[in-house]
């Protein structure tokens, strides 16, 4: 009985034992994820990296504005090349006046292409000033203007490059008669009055507050401002004025941008 169970206990101790079962590794936390990086502030157009004029750039623009201005009345001061980011031009001018014999005054001096200066030119003595003579009996003496500013249109942060940051625009917002009478886009628009024709007759048809078409008169300012309008069209790439936007509510907007038909509002 003693062997027996000394046999049992060997028979017991011998048997192998199971080896415990494996048990799956739990899966390790999945790391998180990178944060994304914040988005980048937009760059204003002066705070983007580019390359400066190079002196062949240089001197093929002052020569194609030497050309262009040859024979043009101006009193102008050429500036040196210069480059703000994205914006600049190679052959920049500052524009006191145009004309010799009755100069228009620029008030404050513009700084603009040649390119401008000539249609400026062109379009104030061709158009502006017998339109001056005919309607108010004294020719323009000065412009209140503006010019290059280095911004993107209407000033947003992301958009396209503004022609004033090219210097190739021009903001005009009031003549000045050599009769002293100031003349300013606001007031001369008269934003009761609807589309008008090229030297209409000096009335027109405008919309009262109760939707009631009825004639307004129009005056020979407004008459003058109008005018001046329609003729930019045809001298410039851009015309914008109170029609367009808000943004132009006071003054006409004048740039060279070249496309495939003249923008006028």
């Amino acid at each position: 009985m003693k062997l027996g169970s000394l046999t049992l206990m060997l028979l017991v101790v011998s048997l192998p034992i199971p080896a415990q079962a494996k048990t799956d590794t739990p899966p390790l936390p999945e790391r998180s994820p990178k944060r994304a990086a914040p988005p980048q502030k937009p760059l204003r157009p002066s705070e983007v990296p580019t390359d400066p004029w190079s002196d062949a750039e240089v001197a093929a623009a002052k020569a194609k504005c030497t050309e262009t201005l040859s024979g043009i009345r101006l009193d102008f001061e050429p500036l040196p090349a210069f480059k703000q980011g994205l914006c600049g031009t190679a052959a920049p001018i500052l524009l006191r006046s145009v004309g010799s014999d009755t100069k228009v005054e620029i008030d404050p001096p513009a700084t603009v292409t040649c390119e401008l200066a000539k249609a400026l030119s062109n379009w104030i003595f061709n158009e502006v000033q017998p339109e001056a003579m005919a309607l108010l009996d004294s020719p323009v003496v000065k412009l209140r203007a503006s010019s290059y500013a280095c911004r993107n249109c209407y000033n947003r942060i992301n958009g396209h490059l503004s022609e004033h940051a090219l210097a190739n625009a021009f903001d005009l917002s009031e003549f000045v008669l050599a009769s002293g009478q100031h003349i300013t886009i606001r007031d001369g628009w008269d934003s009761r009055l609807i589309a008008l024709p090229l030297r209409n007759p000096l009335h027109v048809i405008s919309v009262s507050a109760s939707s009631e078409t009825v004639a307004a008169p129009l005056s020979r300012e407004s008459q003058f401002v109008r005018n001046a309008h329609q003729s930019a069209c045809q001298m410039f790439g851009t015309v914008l004025g109170p029609a367009a936007n808000r943004a132009h509510n006071d003054h006409f907007h004048l740039d060279m941008k070249q496309r495939r038909a003249n923008l006028c509002q």
